[in-house]
């Protein structure tokens, strides 16, 4: 299974996605794996946490049932702090868990562009979260995908599963060091909300100027879930452009998709969602509120219902 995503993927790496601006991915480096260059909660400075918490990401964990942080291809922090709740990088998650290779690239295509094709041949971790069956885990999980070096590439595969009859709460900041300008972020995340379920995912974004950023992301939703996405951006980025799709699989499955978009100059942002309704009593939403000051915004939305 992974060497035939790998071929896959490398006849994707030059595909083009079917929407918004290209960008050369060869323009961007792609950090080597040092392990002797680890970072730790207590090397980061003042700067890089006030650069964190304005993502949403409490530091000193305070009101938060776990925290994951990693700051360009490296982790530097994961910790649980409430039973019933797992989150791990998502290379340890890979290698604990068989099973999970019936997830891992299922609601995202591996070829679907030059950007998951990136995602899987130059894979740099990125977080896995799961809340076991009837759990209830209000209390936020936090987790962070910091930029600090520049011109760099960030290929992250976050997955998430919140298994039957359980309550996830997330909060994602990605963000970029103070002193950084230019790189691209490429964010595969995989949502799977199980029977009765429920799952509510808050991403707070603050890029830099000239960042470039591809989340790919897909979900389904099972019999009675509830996926609830509320994504912000404020702050300058130079293109952002996501798409995410979600299949509402068994009866009584409920998406509802918020925005809150501003677009300064020099900014574009191509955003959306589309969910494809496949069981009876299936219901969704998505709105969004955008504010161009001088940047490009387009708003897609599609709703399908199949027979």
């Amino acid at each position: 299974m992974p060497e035939m995503r790998k071929d896959r993927a490398e006849n994707a790496k030059e595909k083009k996605a079917s929407f918004g601006t290209d960008i050369d991915l060869h323009q961007y480096q792609l950090l080597s794996d040092d392990k002797a260059d680890t970072l730790d909660l207590d090397a980061l400075t003042q700067a890089d946490r006030e650069k964190i918490i304005q993502s949403g990401v409490d530091l000193d964990e305070q009101k938060r049932a776990a925290t994951f942080l990693q700051a360009d291809h490296r982790i530097v922090h994961s910790a649980v702090k409430q039973p019933g709740l797992e989150v791990l990088p998502m290379a340890q998650a890979l290698e604990e868990y068989s099973w999970l290779e019936d997830f891992y690239w299922q609601a995202v295509p591996v070829d679907a562009d030059k950007y998951t094709a990136q995602a899987e041949l130059h894979f740099q971790n990125g977080y896995f979260i799961r809340a076991l069956k009837g759990q209830t885990v209000t209390t936020p999980i936090q987790a962070c995908l910091y930029m600090k070096h520049e011109n760099t590439a960030q290929n992250v595969h976050n997955l998430i599963i919140a298994e039957e009859g359980s309550e996830l709460n997330i909060i994602t900041g990605c963000a970029t060091a103070p002193t950084l300008q230019s790189g691209i972020h490429i964010g595969i995340s995989e949502f799977y909300v199980k029977r009765g379920a429920k799952l509510t995912f808050t991403m707070i974004h603050d890029w830099a100027e000239e960042v470039m950023v591809r989340p790919r992301s897909g979900i389904v939703v099972e019999e009675d879930g509830l996926f609830i996405s509320n994504y912000v951006s404020l702050k300058p980025v130079r293109s952002l452009q996501m798409y995410p799709t979600t299949r509402l699989t068994g009866p009584g499955a409920v998406a509802r998709f918020h925005s809150i978009l501003v677009a300064p100059p020099g900014c574009e942002l191509d955003t959306g969602a589309r969910v494809v309704l496949e069981a009876p009593k299936t219901r969704a939403e998505i709105i969004s509120r955008t504010i161009t000051t001088g940047g490009g915004i387009k708003a897609r939305g599609h709703l399908r219902g199949l027979k």
